[in-house]
């Protein structure tokens, strides 16, 4: 077994058991549903520019090389959309917007893990779907707006579920997905309401990152932004992660700057069942 129960921190289970945690999706979790990671976006809608009539041979061939460094994703996503115009929100609604996206095991059990939300920076409806399975309806959906920030700060001082799809909602409105680095910047600083709510979750919930990568250009776009807001103070948080390749300063850096503890799994399957292991863990555990 890739995931070694033994060194789960008890302070983690601790938190979900009083309500005290939330679940922060990334990515890496959509990946076995079938949706793409961040480079594979990145590769998809570079594709998409190849098939322009109008495509320009020497642009294309240095995207391709800009893919190949994740920090660059950002600004190459700002391109991208520019360059395919209004066929970029077309794509990223037909990719990311099935709304009957089945979700997989660990979409069903994160939604059964004590909470009072779900943090998502994914457009799909993955964790809604498994939420209606496990419970039996629906939940309530918010993203960044000012009034779905509202209603969601409202739901979460009466510590009523729901899910915020930080970066937007694929299958409702495709036009206000946040994938640029002009995207960020409009949503982060001029938001105010939505700036406030993710100031208050980070300082009052411990929060669980998972299928997420410390190279992931959206993580750490966030973790910067939450780190000026509150200097590093609040409640501990953990991310997991697959330990190869993980350098032991990055992991001390994430520890000192942002106070967010590095759980790793071996990933002996080569299939990251071990994700599955550590859910089911937290859930039988909380």
């Amino acid at each position: 077994m890739g995931f070694d129960n033994s060194k789960f921190p008890k302070e983690a289970i601790e938190n979900f058991k009083k309500k005290q945690a939330c679940f922060f999706v990334g990515a890496g979790l959509s990946i076995g549903a079938g949706f793409p990671s961040w480079t594979g976006l990145i590769n998809k809608l570079i594709v998409e520019v190849e098939n322009l009539p109008w495509y320009n041979k020497d642009k294309v061939a240095e995207y391709k090389q800009l893919a190949n460094d994740q920090t660059k994703f950002l600004f190459l996503a700002e391109d991208l959309k520019s360059e395919l115009g209004g066929k970029f929100n077309d794509l990223l609604g037909e990719w990311f917007g099935k709304p009957d996206a089945q979700p997989t095991k660990n979409h069903e059990l994160l939604v059964s893990v004590p909470s009072d939300l779900v943090l998502t920076i994914n457009y799909d409806r993955l964790i809604e779907n498994a939420y209606s399975q496990v419970k039996g309806h629906f939940p309530r959906v918010y993203t960044y707006t000012q009034e779905d920030s509202r209603q969601a700060a409202n739901l979460f001082w009466k510590q009523e579920f729901f899910i915020l799809k930080a970066h937007g909602d694929a299958s409702k409105n495709p036009l206000g997905l946040i994938l640029s680095q002009k995207d960020y910047r409009k949503t982060l600083y001029r938001e105010a309401g939505y700036r406030s709510l993710l100031q208050t979750i980070f300082t009052s919930k411990s929060i669980f990152f998972i299928g997420v990568s410390l190279n992931d250009p959206e993580f750490i776009q966030l973790m910067d932004f939450l780190h000026e807001s509150y200097h590093g103070g609040g409640p501990e948080h953990y991310v997991l992660l697959e330990e190869s390749n993980i350098p032991q300063t990055i992991i001390r850096r994430y520890l000192e700057d942002f106070k967010i503890h590095t759980i790793t799994y071996k990933n002996d399957s080569g299939t990251h069942a071990e994700i599955t292991e550590c859910l089911e863990f937290i859930k039988a555990s909380s």
